[in-house]
């Protein structure tokens, strides 16, 4: 898949902005390389637009640099939108999505609190291996992909959860204990791999049955990690904010819908319950 020519115009907008501050303040690509611990040859294709800048590296310029208010704001917009834009033409083009997994597992291995609210598939890191064939195995979205390789990554994920070091918090919805992935005995096998994973005394499971009334509508799916940042995932897209409004937002919404679960003893009489239905 190419990448489409309007990326490319604004990387180099950002690139092109990004070296005018830099020169704006007097200091030379080395200089800039030796105050941020880069390498010169890291600056040089930033501001080239060779490569598309973390949000994190363009934050640590703009400190550097000090702009105006509405420049630095301004600038923050295109770096996170060109990194989402980024993040999305990855997951279009299907480059091993063994490695993504991987990647979110270094994510999660430094993170001492997750919190994950799911409103139509199983968590990845309560999935049985065979509901993640099945994930993996889509017809459409998971096209191209190795669904062996991506299953096996998404496995090795789930030895965090047997760190006492990591807390876990998760609520999912009736529906997403509901839509088949695999056959009736994955479906049944993924309720029991859910009744075992919540006795574990650093994961909360809690449930949201149809007949509870909810504050919120469960529009979408996210990770909050450790109060710092929130993944929102798509069809194609895979967004991470930082935004502390953002954080906050996504920590009360969560708030709202684990109030409004059911945990331990109950939550399992519940899945009991839906492995007979899936039987």
């Amino acid at each position: 898949m190419a990448i489409p020519e309007s990326f490319h115009q604004d990387r180099a907008e950002l690139a092109d902005r990004l070296r005018r501050l830099r020169a704006v303040s007097g200091m030379s690509g080395t200089r800039v390389a030796e105050l941020l611990g880069w390498s010169q040859s890291k600056v040089s294709k930033i501001e080239t637009g060779k490569v598309t800048p973390s949000g994190e590296d363009v934050r640590s310029l703009l400190d550097l640099y000090r702009p105006e208010v509405r420049e630095r704001e301004a600038l923050e917009v295109l770096s996170r939108t060109l990194g989402e834009r980024h993040r999305s033409l990855l997951m279009l083009r299907k480059r091993g999505l063994d490695k993504e997994q991987r990647t979110i597992q270094r994510v999660e291995s430094s993170t001492r609190v997750l919190r994950v609210f799911e409103p139509s598939v199983v968590p990845g890191l309560l999935q049985s291996a065979e509901y993640a064939r099945a994930v993996f195995s889509r017809p459409l979205s998971a096209s191209g992909i190795d669904a062996t390789k991506a299953m096996n990554a998404r496995i090795d994920r789930q030895a965090r959860l047997f760190d006492p070091d990591h807390r876990f918090h998760f609520v999912i919805t009736e529906a997403a204990l509901r839509w088949r992935m695999g056959g009736a005995a994955t479906m049944v096998g993924q309720m029991d791999r859910l009744a075992n994973l919540s006795t574990l005394v650093n994961v909360r499971l809690g449930l949201l049955p149809w007949d509870v009334e909810v504050p919120e509508l469960p529009n979408n799916g996210f990770d909050i990690r450790d109060d710092r940042e929130v993944a929102v995932e798509g069809f194609t897209t895979h967004r991470l904010l930082t935004d502390p409004r953002d954080v906050r937002f996504h920590l009360d919404v969560f708030q709202l819908f684990a109030d409004a679960a059911v945990y331990d003893d109950e939550a399992r009489a519940f899945l009991t319950e839906l492995a007979r239905e899936h039987a």
